[in-house]
């Protein structure tokens, strides 16, 4: 009897984790859906954009937290889904070209920027997440998918930047995806892209010193990267022509964007002393339900920081860290609205800094003329 009972508990749990394996797929379900849109034309992306705000915003503030750790035994569905994201992302930008072949802007307008929005959503929510995850593997197949899923966004240098910067540097004062407190989001885009570029040359500069090889060279990486937007782009051509490459350079541009908006989200007015150890405090969590499905648990940002080679379905919730309030795109959202997005996060930073921050690290904040004192006097409730 207990053999028994024990088995069917077992595949209780078994078909348990394979239901919550299978809403990893949901990104890959919104690529399909994508290109669909693309397929039918006329107002038909604007229904997928519709679905995406309910089902990033308003559903995810209602699927509530999910804390668990995934199951191993599934892995390989995980991994399956994962590289499944490469030849949907291609023939996303494929079905964009022939839409831009067969499209009048004059004629089509707003289906048009429909369709842009939605390319352009989906290279940022499933290529830069994606190949954010593959960045951190090891091996030249995962290197290679990363730097061709990246390239939709020409941000192929962040395989270098995010690895040898990001990880290293993050909190500190010159990182380049690290927003300072009550930077606009426009300024820290632009800062963010060059300086993210700048950075990543400068460490592969510094690589091939030191190995003795030439900077400009075929051994640099900054320049191989190149290669996966270039051909990109010249498939696009050869496809749609002219006004392809407009409206993939469009939403390759809007996908870098809405890939930098959740940077900004998730280490916002931060800091961390020089030198100091990364500790599971200098990054935003979020637990969300749908948030965790759609970024592949990239919400599940301290532990990632604090062990960046840990694959997504082993990514850990933590008792008590910085909790963002709101799921990933409704922050994002606030996020472009300068005072809505300083109403809220307010008092989330009146709370770091008394509950969180370190003395160097308040020193800090105090010498960049943040003054903590006011910070925490306008949220009193959270102060006390």
């Amino acid at each position: 009897m207990g053999s028994s009972t024990n088995d069917a508990k077992t595949r209780r749990t078994l078909v348990s984790s394979i239901l919550a394996a299978g809403q990893y797929a949901s990104s890959n379900t919104l690529l399909l859906l994508g290109c669909a849109s693309l397929l039918i034309g006329g107002w038909v992306p604007f229904v997928v954009i519709l679905l995406i705000l309910v089902f990033g915003s308003f559903a995810d503030e209602l699927s509530g937290e999910d804390r668990d750790r995934l199951d191993d035994r599934v892995r390989l569905f995980y991994e399956f889904n994962l590289y499944l994201a490469l030849p949907l992302m291609c023939l996303l930008a494929v079905l964009l070209a022939i839409y831009a072949r067969d499209a009048s802007f004059t004629e089509q307008p707003l289906q048009t920027i429909g369709a842009i929005w939605v390319v352009g959503y989906l290279f940022a929510l499933v290529g830069a997440t994606v190949g954010h995850e593959l960045t951190h593997r090891r091996g030249w197949i995962p290197q290679v998918v990363a730097h061709v899923l990246l390239g939709f966004t020409f941000n192929t240098s962040f395989a270098i930047y995010h690895v040898h910067v990001h990880h290293r540097r993050v909190g500190n004062y010159d990182e380049a995806s690290t927003a300072r407190r009550g930077e606009r989001l426009v300024p820290f885009f632009l800062r963010a892209v060059f300086g993210q570029y700048a950075q990543a040359a400068v460490v592969e500069a510094e690589r091939l010193r030191r190995k003795g090889l030439p900077v400009l060279s075929r051994h640099n990486r900054f320049i191989q990267g190149l290669a996966a937007p270039l051909v990109i782009v010249a498939v696009v051509v050869l496809i749609g022509g002219p006004f392809a490459l407009l409206l993939f350079g469009l939403a390759a541009l809007l996908g870098r964007f809405l890939h930098e908006l959740i940077n900004y989200v998730q280490h916002y007015g931060l800091v961390r002393a020089e030198n100091a150890p990364i500790q599971p405090r200098h990054s935003w969590d979020c637990y969300h339900h749908l948030s965790n499905v759609l970024h592949y648990n990239l919400p599940r940002h301290s532990d990632h920081h604090m062990f960046a080679t840990k694959p997504f379905w082993r990514l850990d919730a933590a008792e008590d860290v910085p909790m963002l309030p709101y799921g990933y795109q409704t922050m994002a959202t606030f996020a472009l609205v300068p005072p809505l997005w300083r109403h809220v996060m307010r008092p989330l930073l009146a709370d770091w800094d008394t509950r969180f921050a370190s003395d160097a690290e308040l020193d800090i904040i105090r010498s960049r003329g943040w003054k903590v004192t006011e910070i925490q006097a306008q949220s009193p409730s959270i102060a006390e």
